[in-house]
């Protein structure tokens, strides 16, 4: 089992990649409240320690060179912000199945069985389409699985 600041910083990490993906080549402001949830500052005006985490995750991607940003505004998100080529190339690299959710399936008499989605019926454009890692990443948040988005992000950082 992971530790929770290194699973939270994957999913800080997943979200950052996507939001900015929906959005290049074009600059825009990214507010940590998209990355971690809209946080409450206590009454010193200092958020908790996951809404810092997600600001910091910002900056360590541009600090990794996976992102460009002109400006920090306060510590609630960063300006002009745009994926580097690096993790645009890495965002639409076609690679073969990072994670494969198992489907468990039980019939009438509660035997459990594995499914596993048919590939043949679908179009060569939909499978390549599928394998894009940004799409393979987008999966890994809707299912919100942490071990999916831990595997994909790791891959991306390390690929």
């Amino acid at each position: 089992m992971a530790d929770i600041n290194i699973e939270n910083f994957y999913k800080h990490i997943a979200r950052i990649l996507s939001i900015l993906y929906s959005t290049f080549p074009s600059k825009t402001p990214l507010y940590v409240d998209d990355v971690a949830g809209i946080d409450n500052p206590d009454e010193y005006g200092l958020h908790s320690p996951h809404y810092t985490a997600g600001f910091f995750a910002i900056l360590w991607l541009a600090e990794e060179d996976y992102v460009r940003f002109q400006d920090t505004i306060r510590q609630d998100g960063v300006d002009q912000v745009v994926l580097t080529h690096k993790s645009f190339l890495k965002l639409t690299q076609v690679s073969e199945p990072i994670y494969k959710a198992t489907v468990y399936q039980t019939d009438d008499s509660n035997i459990v069985s594995i499914v596993q989605p048919e590939e043949e019926s679908l179009s060569p454009s939909v499978i390549e389409d599928q394998k894009l890692v940004i799409n393979q990443l987008r999966q890994a948040l809707r299912s919100g699985e942490s071990i999916a988005i831990n595997k994909v992000v790791n891959h991306i950082l390390h690929n």
